[in-house]
């Protein structure tokens, strides 16, 4: 195989989106070695065909123009890939009302525990994100960060909190609570939601049964 064409040539198909390094090694390019990819890249970068944007991370060059934002956000969150939370997200619901130089983002889309790229924080989330993950993910961040959310809209924040807790289901959770820590407190009140709205659920059980096996790894 020659490394370098069967590079070159996914670039020119995929022009105007992203590349992460350690994440396509890893997932689609694992039969090239991960110095020589690096080398190769560094050659495309050469011919313009790529360009660096952070350590480990380049945009595929287009004659279009690129927002570097939106492929950021593109290549981390859209797809099943990952959501915006924090500000954005309470931003985005008409939550809060606040400004943020931070955007974060969880997302299943890098290797190491946390990334930043420009004004965006990466942080690794393993799972993938359909609605329902989405929406009871967007319930226990409400829940665990409710005292840092600025202006709160309090009912918008019931809203998209009630909407979340609907999604809700032992198998969904247990995906959600294996990749990512919530706090006990918050797995509590979301049990004493779920009994409010009679919402059947092995919560507890299963956030202490998850618990006791991080414990023991």
């Amino acid at each position: 195989m020659n490394y370098t064409k069967t590079l070159r040539e996914f670039c020119i198909q995929n022009q105007g989106r992203l590349f992460d390094v350690q994440y396509e090694q890893t997932h689609r390019f694992s039969l090239i070695p991960y110095k020589t990819l690096l080398k190769i890249l560094n050659r495309l970068e050469d011919e313009k065909i790529v360009s660096s944007i952070t350590k480990g991370v380049y945009i595929v060059n287009s004659d279009q123009h690129i927002d570097i934002d939106n492929a950021i956000k593109e290549y981390y969150a859209d797809h099943f890939s990952g959501m915006m939370v924090g500000r954005a997200m309470y931003n985005y619901y008409d939550i809060g009302d606040q400004d943020d130089d931070t955007i974060q983002i969880y997302t299943n889309k890098i290797v190491s525990n946390n990334k930043s790229i420009n004004k965006y924080h990466l942080i690794k989330f393993n799972t993938f994100f359909y609605d329902e993950v989405v929406s009871l993910i967007t319930a226990l961040e409400l829940i665990e960060k409710v005292g840092s959310i600025k202006d709160i809209d309090y009912i918008r924040y019931h809203e998209e909190k009630e909407s979340g807790i609907k999604s809700y289901s032992d198998e969904i959770i247990k995906e959600i609570i294996t990749h990512h820590p919530y706090k006990y407190s918050t797995i509590t009140t979301l049990d004493e939601l779920l009994n409010r709205y009679s919402i059947k659920n092995n919560l507890i059980n299963i956030y202490k049964e998850n618990y006791k096996n991080a414990l023991q790894k």
